[in-house]
């Protein structure tokens, strides 16, 4: 069978491939950390004694999270990325046979990605994981899948967890480019491959969500430090889908400092320290996605079969021959817990996963393997399907 991109296995190649991937790991090192550091205004933990092999676990934060991990460790380690960035020939031949790097389908279980891990490991190598799989829209560590801890110690190697903090509010998801202000990459925790065979699976899962827990706002609100960029509230739309006044839906956007409703005129003016000016409607966006994930519950338990949110315009596209292609345009809408366009039609519950490229494109796999995304057309919000799929799981058990 013929290998998607980015889903193909992940050989070494042998020594002349670890010679150039160790190369241009220390090259990307010491061209590109020094302004990165810069930028983030980043400082860093020393990297651990730890002999290798061992994998880094990190929580995800930016885009950019392999910049500031990559100031702890001098020693070359691969990198598990989302496969959406090797669909492009030229990225994956840089990231994959360049720097070795190891493919992740987001919205799916993935043995492949194991199996490339475990190759790696056992040719003495480092690896760096980025659990959660996706950054954060809200400032708030996401949850590590399940199925890590067995992964961890099935791989006998060592684990090094490092947190990502400050990043947040430099790089939002949600948001453009890169607010200077300050971030830090700390080592939370070094452990031997012999003490991690020590562990049950559970005891890994609660060890990586201790280590690796982190909300940015309650930081925050101790620290207090400004983070200065240019148009600071653009792209708030992608994290931000009910207005708090009028509760109309896909109304919001900001721009400069200020974020305003089309529909009622609501506005508010989100400050450099990531919170909005006098508390209000809400001190910040952690609080305010918690308030309109709250009133979407409502809505999906609403009888009456009304949509619970809808947007015209969207394209569904399947891969099929190695690429994404359009299946259905039209309305996109989620009406008795599933999500429906044109003539498909996917009922939550029964999906694998649903998960968020980029800022606003959904992917997600159906139980017999077929694998869709959404190709967005204006201001969308992916958010808020995201959030229905995970109430309507929690619901369902």
């Amino acid at each position: 069978m013929k290998a998607e991109p980015g889903q193909g296995k992940v050989r070494s190649g042998g020594a002349g491939a670890r010679r150039r991937q160790e190369f241009f790991y220390r090259l990307a090192r010491r061209l590109l950390l020094p302004y990165f550091s810069r930028r983030f205004n980043t400082t860093a933990d020393p990297q651990p004694g730890l002999p290798a092999p061992y994998v880094v676990v990190s929580n995800h934060v930016t885009e950019l999270d392999f910049f500031l991990t990559g100031q702890v460790f001098s020693e070359p380690m691969g990198f598990v990325v989302g496969e959406g960035l090797l669909r492009n020939p030229l990225l994956r031949f840089i990231l994959v046979k360049g720097f070795g790097c190891i493919a992740k389908q987001k919205g799916a279980a993935d043995a492949r990605t194991a199996m490339g891990m475990l190759r790696r490991l056992r040719e003495g190598r480092n690896v760096c994981l980025y659990a959660e799989g996706n950054t954060t829209f809200d400032g708030r560590t996401g949850e590590i899948p399940p199925a890590t801890g067995a992964l961890l110690r099935a791989v006998k190697a060592g684990l090094v967890v490092t947190r990502i903090e400050g990043a947040y509010f430099s790089m939002p998801r949600w948001g453009r480019g890169i607010r200077r202000g300050m971030t830090r990459c700390r080592v939370a925790g070094v452990y031997t491959a012999e003490e991690l065979a020590g562990m049950t699976d559970g005891e890994v899962n609660n060890l990586l969500a201790r280590l690796l827990s982190l909300d940015a706002y309650f930081e925050q609100e101790r620290e207090q430090v400004p983070y200065r960029g240019k148009n600071p509230a653009g792209g708030i739309h992608h994290v931000l889908y009910l207005c708090p006044q009028c509760l109309s839906q896909g109304t919001l956007a900001g721009e400069g400092e200020r974020v305003r409703c089309a529909e009622c005129g609501m506005e508010t003016v989100y400050t450099p320290t990531g919170f909005f000016e006098g508390r209000k409607p809400f001190p910040g966006i952690r609080d305010w996605a918690d308030w309109q994930r709250e009133r979407l519950r409502d809505l999906l338990a609403a009888p009456g079969g009304q949509p619970a949110v809808e947007d015209r315009g969207q394209t569904l596209m399947e891969m099929r021959g190695g690429a994404f292609v359009p299946v259905a345009e039209g309305t996109m809408a989620l009406a008795g817990g599933a999500l429906a366009i044109g003539g498909y039609a996917f009922p939550l519950e029964t999906l694998p996963g649903l998960e968020i490229y980029r800022k606003n494109v959904l992917q997600f796999s159906t139980p017999d393997g077929r694998r869709f995304q959404t190709r967005p057309n204006g201001a969308f919000n992916a958010l808020k399907y995201r959030d229905a799929y995970r109430i309507i799981r929690e619901q369902k058990g």
